[in-house]
C-alpha cells in the first residue's frame, strides 16, 4: 500500500530552490499545501504550474510576529489531513527529507506505519555549498558536505491520526508532541538543511528576511541570525565549511555522526517501535476494588489477543483489571490469555458460544471498576486512552459515557477507510438528550463501542444487553442509557485502533446479513424511543409531529405518527405494528386501516416497482435480442459480400504488388537520374562560377585597355603636337634659310663658310 503524504510548508522567493524542492518530494508527496509570503521573483508562476499544489496566503495571525505566525500554522494546517493522509510532513522548501543511499522514502513509510511508528523525527545536518548549484538533478546527490546541527533535529514526519499536538517551538527546532508517541526502532530519516548556498545568496537572503521580522520577533529574540553584521555571517560561514564533511561518504551513519542529544530521546511518553515501557508493580488496592475495568469479549481471535492485552497492560494508568471473557473459542484463544501472569487479568471461558450481547452480559457482571472502557479482542487501545477517559468521568460527574474517536486500521494495522462516520457526532451542535435521541432515531449508531468508557451506574439504570440483537444491541443500549437521563460526551481525539477485518468479516461490516438484521433489530430499538417520557419525547421530537389530534396523544401513539411520516421500511413497519397492537376499538380500526393502506411496512410497492421496472427492461432486452438477430443476419449478409470482395482484393493486391514492384524499378531509375541531374547541376555551377571569374577578369582587361587606351590617345595627342610644333619650326627654320641665302651677305661670305668647314675636317 502506499502510504498517502501530504506536505505543509511557507514559500517566501524560493523561485531558484523550488525546483529542487519539487524533484527531491515528487516520487513520496500526494498533496502540497503551500502557504505563501508575498513572493515576487516567479515563485507563484512555479507553484501554480505544479498540479499537485494547493496554493495559499499566508496571513499573519499575530500581526507583529511573522515567527509566531508561522508556528501557528504549522502546529494547525496540517489538522485538515487528518481523515485523508497517512503521514504529513511539516517542513521548510530548503530542508530535505530523506533516508541516504537512494533509498526511496514511500515504502520506508509503509512499513514503519506497520510496524506502528506514528512519528519519524530527523536527524539534522547543515549543508553548504560555495554557490548556488544550476537548476537540475537532485541536491542531495550533488550537494553532500555539511556537518550536523541540533538544530534541525526536527519533528517533521508523523502520522496525523496519532498525533493530537506538535506543539513547535519557534522556527520548528523543538516539539512537544501529544498523543501515541511511537518511534521508530532505530533513527534513519535525515534532515539536510540547504540554507548555505552562495556566500553572497545567503548574506542577502538573511538581510531581506531580518525586514521581515515585527516588532514582537525583535523584542522576543526570534530570528536573531538575521541580523547579523556581514563580517559575523563569514565567521559563521567560515566555521561551517572547516568543519564540513561529505556525508555520502562511504561509511558515513547519520545515527551515529549526528549531533546529540535528541529531544526525543529525552521526552517522557516516547518509546520505541518493538519495546514496552518497564511495568510497575500491581497494588494490593487494584486487584481488591480497581477503578476501571476493561471489558474483552474474545471469539476467535487469537491472531489479534496478545496485541489488544498488551495495549492495555502499556497503559500508563494502572488502576485497571482486564475482564475477558472467552465466548467458546477453538483457535487458541484461551491459552494465550492464560499464559499471561498478571494478577489484573481474569478470565473466564463459556462452555458454548452463546453470542455477543450474553458475552457481553457476563463481563459486565464480572467487573469491579467505577468505570467499565469496552475493548473489542481483536482492537487495540492506543497510549494514555485510560488516563484521558478516567480522567474526563473524574472531572465531569454529570456525564456517564465517555467515547472517543476509534483510528481506523486493517488486518496489518495499517490505515484504512471507515466504513461508519464516527466522526459525525463531533459536527453536533451539542451533545444534549435532545440530540442524542434525533441522532439515533433519524442517523442510527455512529458511536464506536471500543472507544467507550461507561460509569457502572449507567448499565445499572439501563439493565443488560439484549442476547436476541446482533447489530444494534450498541445502539439498543446507548439509546437505554440516554431514556435513563445518563448524559454522552465524544472526545476529538483517537483512542482505539478500530481493526476493520478483511472480506468483512466484522460484524458490523456492510454485508447482506448484516443489512437484514439491522433492518429487523431497528424495529425493535424503536421501542425504547415508544416508552420515553412525554417530556424527554416533546423535547426530541415535538417539532417533527404533524399538528392535529397527536398532540395530546400517549407517547407510543406520536413515535408511530412520526414513524408512519418516514421512509424507512423498520418505522413504517413499526407505525403498522403499533396501530394494530393498539386497535381496541372502532377507532382504532379505522386507524390501522387507514395506516396499513398507506405505510408500506413490507416495501410492497418498492417490489412492485421493481417488478415493473424489471419487466419494462425484460421487454426491452427481448426487443433488442430480436435487433441483434437481425443484425446477426445483416452481418452474416455483409461477411458473404466481403467473401466476394476479398478475393478482388487478393488480386487488387497482387495487381498492386506488381505496380509497387515496377514502381520500385522506376524509384530506382528515378534514383540515378537524380543523382545525374545532381552532378550535372554541381558541374553547372562550377561552370558558372568559372564563367563568372573570367567575366570579372575579362571585365577589369578592358578597364585596363581602356585606361592604356586613354593614355596612348593623349600621348598620341601631344606627340602630334609636338610634332606639329616641330614642323612649324622647321618650316619656319628653312624658310629663313632660304632667305638667308638669298640675301647678299649670304653669298658674299660663301667662301668663308667653305673654309671653316675644310680647316675643321683636317682638324678631326
Amino acid at each position: 500500500m502506499i502510504p498517502r503524504v501530504h506536505l505543509y510548508t511557507v514559500c517566501w522567493d524560493e523561485a531558484d530552490m523550488l525546483g529542487f524542492f519539487f524533484r527531491h518530494y515528487d516520487p513520496w508527496v500526494e498533496r502540497y499545501v503551500v502557504y505563501d509570503d508575498g513572493s515576487t521573483d516567479g515563485s507563484l508562476d512555479i507553484l501554480r504550474a505544479h498540479p499537485r499544489v494547493e496554493l495559499r496566503r499566508f496571513d499573519r495571525v499575530e500581526a507583529e510576529s511573522f515567527v509566531l505566525s508561522h508556528k501557528a500554522m504549522q502546529d494547525e494546517a496540517w489538522k485538515e489531513s487528518r481523515e485523508s493522509a497517512d503521514w504529513i510532513v511539516v517542513t521548510a522548501i530548503d530542508e530535505h527529507l530523506h533516508l541516504g543511499a537512494g533509498r526511496p522514502m514511500a515504502p520506508y513509510l509503509a512499513e514503519q506505519a506497520r510496524a506502528g511508528v506514528t512519528l519519524l523525527p530527523a536527524l539534522g545536518f547543515d549543508m553548504n555549498h560555495p554557490t548556488m548549484p544550476d537548476d537540475c538533478g537532485l541536491l542531495v546527490e550533488r550537494v553532500t558536505r555539511g556537518r550536523p546541527r541540533p538544530a534541525f533535529n526536527k519533528l517533521s514526519l508523523f502520522r496525523p491520526r496519532a498525533i493530537r499536538e506538535t506543539g513547535f517551538g519557534p522556527g520548528r527546532h523543538a516539539a512537544a508532541p501529544i498523543g501515541d508517541l511511537r518511534l521508530p526502532e532505530r533513527d534513519a530519516v535525515m534532515l539536510w538543511h540547504y540554507k548555505h548556498l552562495g556566500f553572497e545568496r545567503n548574506a542577502a537572503r538573511e538581510a531581506s528576511q531580518a525586514e521581515r521580522l515585527g516588532r514582537v520577533d525583535v523584542a522576543s529574540g526570534f530570528g536573531q541570525h538575521y541580523l547579523w553584521s556581514r563580517e559575523r555571517l563569514r565567521g559563521f560561514w567560515d566555521e561551517m565549511e572547516r568543519d564540513a564533511a561529505d556525508l555520502s561518504a562511504p561509511g558515513f551513519a547519520p545515527e551515529g555522526a549526528c549531533a546529540r542529544p535528541l529531544w526525543w530521546e529525552e521526552r517522557p511518553g516516547m518509546i520505541r517501535a518493538g519495546t514496552r515501557p518497564p511495568r510497575a508493580p500491581v497494588p494490593a488496592s487494584v486487584l481488591e476494588r480497581p477503578t476501571v475495568s476493561v471489558l474483552i469479549k474474545a471469539h476467535e481471535h487469537a491472531p489479534y489477543m496478545r496485541q489488544s492485552i498488551d495495549s492495555v497492560l502499556d497503559q500508563s494508568f494502572a488502576d485497571v483489571e482486564i475482564v475477558v471473557t472467552d465466548d467458546a473459542s477453538t483457535d487458541g484463544t484461551a491459552e494465550i490469555l492464560r499464559g499471561y501472569d498478571d494478577p489484573r487479568i481474569r478470565l473466564a471461558v463459556q462452555p458454548r458460544n452463546l453470542g455477543i450481547s450474553a458475552t457481553m452480559n457476563a463481563t459486565v457482571a464480572r467487573a469491579r471498576g467505577r468505570y467499565l472502557a469496552i475493548l473489542n479482542s481483536d482492537d487495540f487501545a492506543l497510549p494514555g486512552r485510560l488516563a484521558r477517559q478516567a480522567a474526563f468521568l473524574d472531572a465531569n460527574p454529570d456525564v456517564s459515557l465517555v467515547f472517543g474517536l476509534p483510528r481506523v486500521v486493517d488486518e496489518g494495522g495499517a490505515p484504512a477507510a471507515p466504513f461508519n462516520d464516527f466522526l459525525r457526532p463531533l459536527a453536533f451542535p451539542d451533545f444534549s438528550r435532545r440530540t442524542w435521541l434525533r441522532s439515533f432515531f433519524y442517523e442510527g449508531n455512529s458511536l464506536c463501542a471500543p472507544a467507550a468508557m461507561i460509569r457502572r451506574e449507567a448499565y445499572a439504570a439501563a439493565g443488560l444487553y439484549d442476547p436476541r440483537l446482533t447489530n444494534l444491541q450498541d445502539l439498543d443500549m446507548w439509546v437505554r442509557m440516554v431514556a435513563a437521563g445518563h448524559a454522552i460526551h465524544v472526545l476529538p481525539e483517537e483512542v482505539t485502533a478500530f481493526r476493520q477485518r478483511a472480506g468483512h468479516a466484522n460484524m458490523s461490516a456492510p454485508r447482506p446479513d448484516t443489512r437484514l438484521r439491522t433492518g429487523f433489530e431497528f424495529t425493535k430499538i424503536l421501542r425504547h424511543f415508544a416508552a420515553l417520557d412525554p417530556e424527554a419525547f416533546e423535547e426530541a421530537f415535538g417539532e417533527d409531529l404533524p399538528e392535529g389530534p397527536f398532540a395530546d396523544a400517549p407517547v407510543a401513539d406520536r413515535l408511530a405518527a412520526l414513524a408512519a411520516r418516514d421512509t424507512r421500511i423498520a418505522c413504517l413497519n413499526f407505525a403498522v405494528e403499533h396501530a394494530y397492537a393498539s386497535a381496541r376499538d372502532a377507532d382504532g380500526y379505522d386507524r390501522l386501516r387507514a395506516v396499513s393502506g398507506v405505510a408500506d411496512a413490507l416495501g410492497l410497492e418498492a417490489i412492485a416497482t421493481r417488478d415493473h421496472v424489471l419487466a419494462c427492461v425484460r421487454e426491452e432486452l427481448a426487443e433488442r435480442e430480436l435487433r441483434l438477430e437481425s443484425v446477426a443476419a445483416d452481418l452474416a449478409e455483409a461477411r458473404q459480400a466481403l467473401s466476394g470482395r476479398d478475393a478482388r482484393s487478393e488480386r487488387l493486391a497482387a495487381d498492386l504488388a506488381g505496380a509497387r514492384q515496377a514502381l520500385a524499378g522506376c524509384d530506382i531509375r528515378l534514383e540515378r537520374l537524380a543523382t545525374d541531374l545532381a552532378a550535372a547541376e554541381e558541374r553547372s555551377v562550377r561552370a558558372a562560377a568559372q564563367a563568372a571569374e573570367r567575366g570579372q577578369r575579362l571585365a577589369e582587361h578592358e578597364a585596363a585597355l581602356a585606361r592604356a587606351g586613354d593614355e596612348s590617345i593623349r600621348r598620341a595627342a601631344e606627340h602630334l603636337r609636338v610634332e606639329a610644333d616641330l614642323r612649324a619650326g622647321l618650316a619656319e627654320a628653312l624658310a629663313e634659310r632660304d632667305g638667308m641665302r638669298r640675301s647678299l651677305s649670304w653669298r658674299s661670305t660663301a667662301i668663308l663658310r667653305r673654309l671653316g668647314r675644310a680647316v675643321g675636317r683636317r682638324a678631326r
